[in-house]
């Protein structure tokens, strides 16, 4: 039987019931199992490593290695039992063969040395069997065992060596496994270092996002009171180009009223003047009056009394037509006067505009 390999790719679980959506949390005797007769249908070798890998590729768990080995032990015990209990199908050697040959060592690896003691030794003790059981042993036949025991007792000499040879190798793997599990357990600190060097980083990257949260807050704050101030500035800076603007309409509602004021001033003044002008005109229109009631009066008395009398008629009566026509003409101007006076009182009158 050639040596059987340990490691894999793919394992082809056709016939095997797994299901693949349940989830375990750790390794059981039945996943084991399980995984054991995927590497025997694979023919793959049965070992510590080559089950954990058939048991993350099945179950996608590997598990300790230490918890393997004694669910591995547990396993080939049972599969011994069950072989010595077979009802005479097989020999209990043939069963020990089959349960110790798990494809891991071929027969070629086993030193010569140690199958021809063990087969000489087998032999020995066949002989010695049979010779128990015939009693006539011939002269011939005692030589020759003397012979062979010579041989044995010579084989026997060399058994230390090939012992000790055996304790070498036993010592070599030990200290191979040693090593071994020295070097997993250093992974397995170094891993655990790593992680706990990571979770010292996540926790600090952790508190420098809290302290950027924390200070992103504040600046947010910050902002958020600069954005009222400046709209609080925004808002007064209308108000106060909103009073600008009302001031200079204010100026130049000032300075409307002052050219209206000084307007008035001056129409009042006009005003005074043609009121002195009317005064002076009725005066005139009234000594006109009178002076042409007087030239009348003087005329009625010519005509009634028919006296003669050294009066100028023709001058009274050209003294009369000019002052009628002055009577007249400070009539007109007294209307204009009055009309230009009713203008200024409506001018007057009219509101001013603030």
């Amino acid at each position: 039987m050639g040596k059987l390999p340990t490691t894999f790719t793919a394992l082809d679980l056709t016939g095997f019931d797994i299901d693949k959506t349940q989830r375990h949390n750790a390794i059981t005797r039945e996943m084991v199992d399980v995984a054991c007769n995927v590497l025997q249908k694979n023919r793959i070798g049965i070992v510590v490593r080559s089950v954990q890998s058939a048991l993350k590729f099945i179950y996608g768990i590997g598990g300790s290695a230490e918890t393997i080995c004694q669910l591995l032990k547990e396993w080939r015990a049972d599969n011994l039992a069950a072989l010595k209990s077979g009802k005479g199908e097989k020999d209990l050697i043939t069963a020990i063969l089959e349960t110790s040959d798990d494809g891991l060592l071929d027969e070629s690896d086993i030193p010569e040395e140690y199958l021809q003691t063990q087969r000489q030794m087998a032999i020995a003790g066949y002989r010695l069997a049979y010779q128990k059981a015939d009693t006539s042993v011939s002269g011939d036949r005692i030589q020759t065992l003397v012979t062979e025991n010579d041989l044995l007792k010579t084989q026997l000499k060399d058994f230390p060596q090939l012992q000790m040879e055996l304790e070498f190798y036993k010592s070599e793997t030990e200290r191979q496994r040693s090593e071994l599990r020295e070097a997993y357990l250093n992974i397995n600190k170094q891993e655990l270092a790593n992680s706990e060097t990571f979770r010292t980083q996540l926790e600090s990257l952790q508190n420098q996002n809290n302290d950027l949260v924390l200070k992103n807050n504040e600046l947010s704050k910050e902002l958020e009171k600069l954005e009222e101030l400046r709209d609080g500035e925004q808002e007064r800076q209308g108000k106060i180009s909103n009073l600008t603007s009302q001031l200079d309409a204010r100026d130049r509602e000032v300075l409307s009223l002052h050219s209206q004021i000084q307007k008035l001033q001056a129409e009042a003044g006009q005003k005074q003047v043609l009121e002195s002008q009317l005064s002076t005109a009725k005066n005139q229109l009234k000594e006109a009056n009178e002076a042409v009631t007087r030239l009348q009066t003087q005329l009625q008395e010519k005509s009634t009394s028919e006296l003669q009398v050294d009066i100028d008629v023709d001058g009274l009566m050209t003294e009369r037509d000019s002052l009628v026509a002055e009577r007249d003409s400070l009539k007109l101007h007294i209307q204009e006067l009055e009309s230009q006076g009713k203008k200024g009182k409506q001018q007057t009158k009219e509101p001013i505009v603030a």
